[in-house]
């Protein structure tokens, strides 16, 4: 680590002779935050853990390792005291918006300005190590020009390259935002610090996440679903890869790991995450998580076909342009592409290079799975 951090030629502080680290943690309330900051507790290796939030953190209070900070990345000067002698960063803050239509000035202003203010906060306060949360999404694009739906087979990282074009991307401007925040972050890789070290970065980036504090598209699913019969759109549809949140959240200890000791390994590229959840159609998920319990998701035995259904979404989408239906929390035609893909990444480079595994394994995260999701049939 410390021939990576001293590659200028100059005096730098070797992070392996430190009593223990300093780890920052943007978006500490979020969904995968409170998973991250969970692991980093746990790390004996970390002296001080500073979650920082806009938000407030539930349930959480400062002890002698955790310090909490509430202010807004877009505010660089408010957040500076965080940085501060941080040695490591894990930014997960974002925004995630599939909102239909979207908008585009929250999602630039949270997920790209917020990261620009990030990697700028890194360098002048010297901090070694930031992990950016990214998301798969940002290679999600149609398999060929005119085609709507795609097909990743089991893909690394470098099958996988982002558009040029975001507005190619299935999930729209928030994709596209997220696509501008990851290479900010990669670009800003062996940036020089003014102590003669460099910033490594590397971005993560997990496939669609489940798991206890889900408030996204997976409560939004059963919700619909609990008074009637899930519609099976896209014909036999597509099998959509997801990711247990706190395996996910394992992956960014293992990366701030592997930085720290084999920089060269991930040091300015991205990293898929993945585990061993059973990948299938997302409609298919939601009954099996469900099936337990007295009130469970049931699909229909009806399947529409894909023309038809991203017809149908098309026209909708026309409706809500034209005032005539509210908005949605996600684009139609986004989410019929994505039901009808066939979604397999792999980790490869992460199970290679990082040395991960998934902490969770399938009994486990099925099991708390059917505990947090059952509740929103009976609500």
């Amino acid at each position: 680590m410390r021939a990576a951090l001293c590659a200028r030629g100059l005096e730098c502080v070797d992070m392996d002779q430190r009593p223990g680290e300093i780890v920052l943690l943007t978006g500490a309330s979020g969904f995968l935050g409170r998973h991250v900051l969970k692991h980093l507790l746990e790390q004996e290796g970390v002296a001080e853990v500073r979650a920082l939030d806009k938000a407030e953190i539930e349930d959480c209070e400062e002890t002698e390792k955790l310090r909490l900070y509430r202010c807004d990345l877009l505010d660089a000067e408010a957040c500076r005291e965080a940085f501060r002698g941080a040695d490591v960063v894990m930014h997960c803050a974002g925004l995630v918006d599939y909102r239909y239509p979207p908008d585009v000035d929250s999602l630039r202003r949270n997920n790209v300005d917020a990261s620009e203010n990030v990697v700028r906060l890194c360098v002048q306060e010297r901090a070694r190590l930031l992990v950016h949360c990214s998301t798969t999404e940002v290679t999600l694009q149609p398999a060929s020009r005119f085609g709507v739906t795609a097909s990743v087979i089991y893909k690394t990282e470098s099958k996988l390259e982002a558009p040029e074009d975001g507005a190619r991307l299935m999930f729209g401007e928030y994709a596209a935002s997220k696509l501008r925040a990851e290479r900010i972050v990669l670009k800003a890789n062996n940036t020089p610090l003014s102590d003669g070290g460099v910033l490594l970065t590397t971005a993560l980036r997990p496939t669609l996440l489940y798991g206890e504090g889900d408030p996204h598209l997976l409560p939004e699913i059963l919700r619909f679903a609990k008074h009637r019969d899930l519609p099976r759109l896209c014909g036999l549809a597509g099998k959509q890869q997801m990711t247990y949140v706190g395996n996910a959240a394992w992956a960014f200890i293992r990366a701030h790991d592997t930085l720290k000791k084999n920089p060269k390994a991930i040091a300015g590229l991205p990293v898929n995450v993945t585990d061993d959840t059973l990948v299938e159609n997302l409609a298919r998920f939601c009954e099996r998580v469900t099936r337990s319990g007295g009130n469970r998701v049931k699909v229909s035995n009806f399947s529409v076909p894909f023309a038809l259904s991203y017809l149908g979404a098309l026209v909708f989408e026309l409706l809500i342009r034209r005032g005539f239906v509210s908005k949605l929390k996600i684009p139609p035609r986004s989410m019929v592409a994505y039901l009808g893909s066939s979604l397999l990444y792999s980790r490869a480079r992460a199970s290679i290079h990082m040395n991960y595994w998934p902490k969770y394994n399938t009994e486990e995260t099925l099991t708390i799975a059917r505990k947090y999701y059952g509740v929103f049939m009976k609500l």
